[in-house]
């Protein structure tokens, strides 16, 4: 089975795990990343490996739209719950793989991917389809607790 065929078949086996754990849903990043970006109300925001979309829901009340990307159905199963019962009628699901993303160039303002990266086949790839899918001046905002091939392997990172 391939690195993303597993990536799918764990997370869509937890995935109501990941809806509730504390970890992902009230982590103390999410406020950080809000404070850091500043969003403006006009913005149209892409959340990458989404997960249970506990960042799309972070910054759905400061922007116009978000599209909660995912590669798991389960996943974003999860999304379009918590976003209904969150009442955050902005907020929408998309099947999307991290590394060929299904958007235009220049679609977005904002473009998120919170604890997630790590799990990525090929992180310059994601990187690329990232900065492809920003509008000139939009903002990149990701979070990890793994750098993965660094030499800071094991250590806390702020980079």
């Amino acid at each position: 089975m391939d690195q993303k065929k597993q990536v799918q078949a764990q997370f869509g086996a937890n995935a109501a795990a990941y809806a509730t754990s504390t970890v992902h849903a009230k982590g103390a990043s999410l406020g950080r990343l809000l404070a850091l970006v500043r969003p403006l109300p006009h913005w149209h925001a892409l959340d990458i490996a989404t997960g249970a979309g506990h960042t799309a829901f972070t910054f759905a009340p400061h922007v116009a739209h978000v599209v909660a990307a995912d590669i798991t159905a389960e996943m974003l199963q999860q999304t379009r719950q918590l976003a209904a019962e969150k009442a955050l009628p902005n907020v929408t699901v998309c099947t999307a793989d991290a590394e060929e993303l299904p958007f235009a160039s220049a679609s977005f303002d904002l473009v998120t991917c919170r604890i997630a990266p790590h799990h990525f086949v090929e992180i310059g790839r994601f990187l690329s389809e990232s900065v492809r899918v920003l509008r000139p001046g939009g903002v990149l905002a990701i979070v990890d607790n793994v750098v993965p091939g660094s030499r800071l392997r094991g250590k806390k990172a702020n980079l």
